[in-house]
């Protein structure tokens, strides 16, 4: 569930305690003074303005007190990482618009990973689109350069400035999702070099006719290393 979601039904959750607390005060104090429910709120907002807790509730009002206390952090926390999440997504945006020359990674996972390490190495730039909130964190605490949106739509293309892009690496999991991101990425630039994942060998020519530039089987790959491994072992023998 995404963070935010999560911060908000607390919110809610805290509202709502905050209100059943105060209304139930509201409520004992009204029948014990015998007077009315505005009077009675009236006496526990000076009660909590002048923290004077001396009244038979004291104890009650007190907590309510300590509660808005820790209440009013988390909202300002919650407010804090809403704004933090809106307009700080629009300036980053910003900034991978200025981006020039650089490697769009799609997808996040073990293999999006390698790719943008091993272009760090080499001192190129990389973004990588990646949606899962999670896995967005732990890619940015490593260093990378990373982008919260779908490769699955045209418009997170032209967020990361796909024009200036010299390569395009389609690392999700299903064929079917990086024939979208192929198709969407020469859409958006028919000059750029595409090379995407594949995972079925009857998929190499829906990748061609996409307009992908290479085409990686990774069992294959890993295959044929294997097997170099083992001959080059045997010679050194």
């Amino acid at each position: 569930m995404d963070t935010m979601r999560e911060m908000g039904q607390k919110v809610v959750i805290a509202s709502a305690v905050l209100v059943t607390i105060f209304t139930v005060l509201i409520v004992l104090i009204a029948s014990e003074q015998n007077i009315s429910g505005t009077a009675a709120g009236q006496q526990v907002l000076t009660a909590l303005e002048t923290f004077n807790f001396k009244s038979n509730f004291g104890p009650i009002l007190l907590f309510l007190s300590l509660f808005i206390g820790v209440f009013a952090v988390y909202l300002l926390e919650f407010f804090i990482t809403f704004i933090r999440n809106e307009f700080g997504g629009v300036i980053y945006m910003a900034q991978t618009l200025r981006l020039k020359n650089h490697t769009i990674i799609c997808g996040g996972g073990r293999i999006g990973e390698r790719v943008a390490a091993l272009l760090r190495e080499r001192h190129q730039q990389a973004i990588i689109l990646e949606t899962d909130e999670t896995r967005a964190i732990e890619l940015k605490r490593l260093g990378f350069k990373v982008l919260r949106e779908t490769a699955l739509e045209e418009k997170s293309f032209k967020m990361v400035n796909v024009r200036q892009a010299v390569a395009i690496f389609a690392c999700l999991g299903e064929d079917i999702d990086n024939f979208l991101v192929v198709l969407n990425a020469r859409t958006a630039n028919k000059n750029v070099k595409i090379i995407t994942r594949c995972n079925a060998i009857k998929n190499i020519n829906k990748f061609r006719q996409l307009g992908a530039t290479e085409i990686v089987l990774p069992e294959i790959v890993g295959a044929d290393r294997m097997v170099y491994l083992a001959e080059r072992s045997r010679k050194k023998q």
